[in-house]
């Protein structure tokens, strides 16, 4: 259009998102940790939490999709709720 710029218009496409951004949105960190009980001793025991929870271990290791669907699956291992681990799988 005459006397329009188009100087900020992007030009490049954006960088594909992963299924899990996708998902959780920009505004929240991707993933899950599992806060191991007992001592970790024993399958199965612990508490599975999305990774920006205040509640979560510090310095757990991150989990990816197939492996907190895993630790999910076990009996002994409940969900937080406090940022809603559950919802967020």
């Amino acid at each position: 259009m005459p006397g329009v710029s188009y100087d900020d218009v992007p030009t490049s496409r954006p960088p594909p998102t992963t299924t899990e951004q996708q998902i959780l949105g920009e505004r929240r960190p991707s993933g899950w940790v599992l806060q191991k009980l007992d001592g970790g001793r024993g399958p199965g025991r612990g508490v599975f939490h999305a990774v920006d929870c205040e509640d979560a271990p510090a310095g757990a290791p991150k989990l990816t999709l197939g492996q907190a669907l895993d630790a999910a699956e076990h009996p002994g291992t409940r969900l937080c709720s406090l940022r809603g681990a559950a919802q967020v799988l």
